[in-house]
């Protein structure tokens, strides 16, 4: 739940097919998801140009046609002159390709996103598949779980699209809107080099999944290297923003802008730390696999899209607290296995 100390902006989400207007050149369009989080907030810049879009939504029918109703209405009358892709995870990157095709508009990247969404669409379905798989009994899931990801294939390529020739850019980029100037940061936590935006002049900062007001940002760790410590890296963000007076305005990726992102920023700190604490009275009992810290953390039924994102956020917790040298890994059979020490 929200804390009190946050305020949530005065003002009503966008129906489909129209545009909210959060400055005098920033608006904000919500399109619908079909998973649990089942919406997506994408954003406007009015440049002097035309269109600078903020991501994209995931691949599919759905998208495309609330994306064919955004230009042929509200966004009409100008060009796309740029498309932003915040992270490579398919709610932000799948439409991407799709969108500059259709606009002619080039994309915008970190290039930590870029090389990881590079890599997820060069999978095949056979070595996404086995690598999945292998992950998944590393963690210690049930084998017909194992079973069914190793046959399933490349789902991200099921929800993005191919990339076309991408513009990279790092913190010295600056992108211009009518009335601002927007500086990129990246971090690691949620995805491992998010960018999100900011208008210091005008205390504006479109945290787009780091600082969500309503729930955490899925913390995991990535297919390509599940030791790392996603957590520690996120926690130093919310540290940073600790700083975020109640004047400036949050702009996010999922709920609604608010104000209080210092505040929200504990609460994040503190939402995590009892997380740590739940897999310590796990541990307290013998050692856990990924599997049943998952389960620990994650008490509703999940989907396999769900299961996914839950079983890494468990393990980067896990490694988390291995990095903290109140955790140690030991493997048997092939499966890792966490104990307290």
């Amino acid at each position: 739940m929200p804390n009190p100390s946050m305020t949530p902006l005065a003002i009503d989400p966008p129906k489909a097919g129209e545009m909210v207007a959060l400055a005098d050149d920033l608006y904000w369009m919500r399109f619908t998801l079909p998973f649990r989080l089942n919406h997506i907030n994408l954003y406007a810049f009015d440049t002097k140009d035309g269109w600078l879009l903020l991501d994209c939504g995931i691949q599919s029918q759905a998208i495309a046609d609330q994306w064919q109703v955004m230009l042929a209405g509200p966004l009409a009358g100008q060009p796309v002159i740029g498309i932003i892709v915040s992270h490579y995870h398919a709610d932000h990157v799948g439409y991407a390709g799709a969108l500059a095709a259709i606009t002619g508009a080039p994309i915008y990247m970190g290039a930590i996103e870029h090389a990881q969404a590079s890599w997820s669409l060069a999978q095949s379905d056979a070595t996404y598949g086995m690598i999945m798989g292998n992950t998944y009994a590393r963690f210690g899931l049930d084998g017909d779980v194992i079973g069914h990801v190793r046959s399933q294939g490349n789902y991200f390529r099921k929800l993005s699209g191919d990339l076309p020739d991408v513009t990279v850019i790092d913190t010295d980029h600056r992108f211009h809107s009518k009335a601002g100037i927007w500086t990129p940061r990246f971090d690691t936590g949620h995805s491992p080099g998010h960018m999100s935006l900011s208008d210091h002049d005008r205390k504006l900062h479109i945290c787009v999944d780091f600082l969500l007001p309503r729930i955490s940002p899925n913390i995991s760790v990535s297919l390509r290297s599940i030791e790392i410590d996603m957590l520690g890296h996120y926690y130093s963000y919310l540290d940073q923003m600790r700083h975020l007076t109640n004047d400036w305005l949050i702009i996010p990726g999922h709920d609604w802008p608010y104000f209080g992102g210092g505040v929200r920023a504990v609460d994040l700190i503190e939402h995590h730390n009892k997380r740590l604490d739940l897999l310590r009275g796990a541990a307290a009992n013998g050692p856990i696999t990924t599997a049943a810290a998952m389960h620990v953390l994650f008490t509703f039924n999940l989907t396999d899209h769900e299961l996914f994102f839950a079983s890494c956020e468990a393990r980067a917790h896990l490694n988390h607290l291995v990095a903290l040298n109140e955790m140690q890994i030991q493997t048997e059979d092939g499966i890792e296995y966490f104990y307290l020490g």
